[in-house]
């Protein structure tokens, strides 16, 4: 007799907290595949990040950075192949990122200084960017539901707004892409059976990319040995082995980031703020930035550290450690066997790690921009939760599973209204400080700065407050003692001015705006041996200063030193070959001693980068005059009266009868 066959025994799914896709019923309704739904989700980050940050088309440069990496940068206007072999020669803005600056080299190269281009190009690379991430999170947990979370949370989350709209961020949307690149392709190296050495080597070509156009880059061997975690590869030696030469990479950049930094004397003694206040410091960063995940408000451009009173930090700073253990020690307690929390929480925690300020970097203790890339860890989080709950898998969110899907998306669409108007503040300089000053009304140089672009428009009594509101907040603060001092000696207050020139010298000997701006009144003031040390001391300090030597050709022109002051001027416009106010000086100093030519050469370009200066036009006519060119005389003198200039009626009279 046939022995009874018992049923097979069933085998118990393996226990995993990886996010698996749903498998379809057998018998059900085949809807949409994988790729396609994958495909859709890519066309819906590329729609939103359209949506949220089309109104950045429409912003201007801020003076905050931007002159330095874009308006007053002279170095990414030069597309000649020793212009391109500089910028990685060279140092940046504090930085080593010859790969941003190429591409913003390529912007002037096709734009000059048409800011449209510059924002449409950066949120281009944000969105390239969001689809990287996108991509990289299909592959590592293969759930289209969680993929679609962390690619719109990447490209509409109102923290990344500093990266994208402002034209300076540019480094973090381009690292950023070719970060995430770089972790697709270790991906496929580590999950390939064959051929693996030519997707090594790319991995290490876009890690090289990533690090050239931002330091901080240096994290992406520690989220690759995270990827090996979260996609289960056997912990052997050879995973370190592998990353060798990512590491090395790493090492090598790290250095280099450290000596732009020194460089530029950026990183700040630890007298300032000894290493066990930055604990204090690390902490807060640490939780500030999941705060800002869930709750983006009050976001500023410049987060200051905090005063001190008779001493001592409010009570609350030195409670923050504390808290972050509390922290770490909730996740190891609930979830330290849970693969996708894990992996979440140790990319964010890997990538933000350098920029929580133990190395005391600049004098900001949070930025936005710093959790560019840190932030897709949190947001894997906050997706595998999302799934958890929204499938009901969650004992405790069981009971409001169904609810969940409509509290996200309200959320998401406050974020991306959130994106858009902080899209609007960063439109000027004006918007973007006076922002600044509402958020952190007791920041110093957010006044200083909104004053210098008042001042740059002529509204010297809406500057002039606001220069003095900076001195109250920080008396130590040069920079606004000099600008004031400017309004003062224009409105000719120069006792004044001078006031502040010396308090400005006196807090920092070594400032050399603090000495031209002192050498120039001291010229109003007749006091010409005194001027010419300070014009000395001012080029000593910066040798690069057009500024310094144009105004020292026109000292130099005063005391009738013709040939120092022709010198001056050129040597200004070798410096900063847009420097109308150079060409100017020097057009009429070659009119002056008779080289007619040459002098209207130089008020044609003068002309050229200032075509709205009737004194401009009345000055080559006055060159032309005197060569007997009568009716090019006239035809400048009659450009000069329409642009609002008052030209001598007897003067015009006359030129029309020798015009004829």
């Amino acid at each position: 007799m046939a022995q009874k066959k018992l049923p097979a025994k069933k085998t118990p799914a393996p226990k995993t907290s990886r996010p698996q896709p749903v498998k379809a019923k057998k018998g059900a309704k085949k809807g949409l595949s994988s790729f396609t739904i994958l495909c859709l989700i890519s066309l819906g980050v590329v729609l939103a990040g359209l949506i949220v940050y089309w109104p950045s088309l429409s912003n201007t440069f801020t003076n905050w950075d931007d002159p330095g990496y874009v308006t007053q940068n002279y170095e990414i206007r030069d597309w000649s192949k020793s212009g391109i072999s500089h910028l990685f020669h060279s140092y940046s803005m504090g930085n080593y990122h010859p790969l941003t600056m190429l591409s913003i080299a390529w912007d002037y190269h096709i734009a000059e200084l048409k800011p449209f281009v510059y924002h449409r190009d950066s949120m281009i690379l944000h969105i390239l960017a969001s689809l990287a991430v996108t991509i990289f999170t299909w592959l590592i947990c293969r759930n289209l539901t969680l993929t679609a979370l962390c690619g719109l949370l990447f490209v509409i989350h109102p923290m990344h707004v500093e990266s994208v709209a402002w034209v300076a961020g540019r480094k973090d949307v381009l690292f950023g892409l070719f970060y995430f690149l770089a972790l697709i392709a270790y991906y496929y190296y580590a999950v390939s059976k064959k051929n693996k050495s030519p997707i090594y080597i790319l991995c290490l070509v876009l890690f090289i990319l990533s690090l050239l156009s931002k330091g901080v880059a240096v994290t992406l061997p520690v989220s690759c040995l995270l990827v090996d975690y979260i996609i289960k590869r056997p912990l052997k030696i050879n995973l370190l082995i592998e990353k060798i030469p990512l590491f090395i990479l790493s090492v090598i950049f790290g250095i280099i980031s450290i000596k732009a930094q020194q460089n530029a004397a950026a990183i700040q003694s630890t007298d300032i703020f000894p290493v066990f206040d930055r604990l204090f410091f690390a902490s807060y960063a640490f939780l500030a930035y999941i705060g800002k995940l869930f709750l983006p408000i009050d976001l500023c451009n410049f987060y200051p550290y905090p005063t001190q009173k008779n001493g001592y930090f409010p009570i609350i700073w030195y409670i923050y450690p504390f808290m972050v253990l509390a922290l770490l020690f909730i996740i190891y307690r609930f979830a330290g066997k849970n693969r996708s929390v894990l992996f979440g929480f140790l990319f964010y925690a890997s990538a933000i790690f350098l920029l929580l300020q133990l190395l005391p970097v600049g004098t900001a203790i949070i930025a936005d921009r710093y959790s560019y890339v840190a932030y897709f860890g949190l947001f894997f989080v906050l997706g595998y939760f999302y799934t958890e709950v929204a499938n009901g898998n969650l004992k405790w969110g069981k009971s409001f599973h169904g609810t969940v899907p409509f509290f996200v998306a309200a959320w998401f669409i406050w974020l991306g209204m959130t994106t858009r108007a902080r899209c609007e503040v960063w439109k000027n300089t004006e918007t973007l400080w006076r922002d600044a000053i509402e958020k952190q009304p007791g920041l110093s140089s957010a006044y200083n700065n909104l004053g210098f672009e008042l001042y740059n428009q002529n509204r010297y009594d809406e500057a002039l407050p606001l220069f003095t509101k900076s001195i109250e907040l920080l008396p130590t603060f040069v920079l606004p003692y000099v600008n004031r001092g400017e309004i003062y000696r224009s409105e000719g207050k120069s006792e004044l001015a001078m006031a502040d020139f010396n308090k400005a010298i006196s807090l920092d000997p070594k400032s050399a705006d603090s000495h031209l701006s002192r050498a120039i009144l001291y010229c109003i003031k007749q006091k010409l041996d005194s001027a010419g040390a300070d014009f000395a001391l001012a080029i000593q300090l910066n040798p690069t200063m057009a500024e310094a030597y144009c105004s020292r050709g026109n000292y130099d022109d005063m005391r009738n030193q013709y040939d120092s002051a022709i010198a001056d001027y050129t040597k200004a416009i070798s410096l900063k070959p847009d420097m109308a106010a150079a060409f100017e000086n020097r057009g009429e100093a070659l009119i002056k001693h008779k080289s007619f030519d040459a002098g209207i050469a130089d008020l044609n370009t003068f002309l050229q980068l200032k075509p709205e200066s009737g004194e401009g036009y009345m000055k080559r006519s006055v060159a032309y005059f005197e060569m007997k060119e009568y009716k090019n005389a006239l035809s400048d003198a009659n450009l000069a009266q329409s642009l609002g200039f008052a030209v001598d009626a007897n003067y015009l009279q006359g030129l029309k009868g020798l015009a004829k």
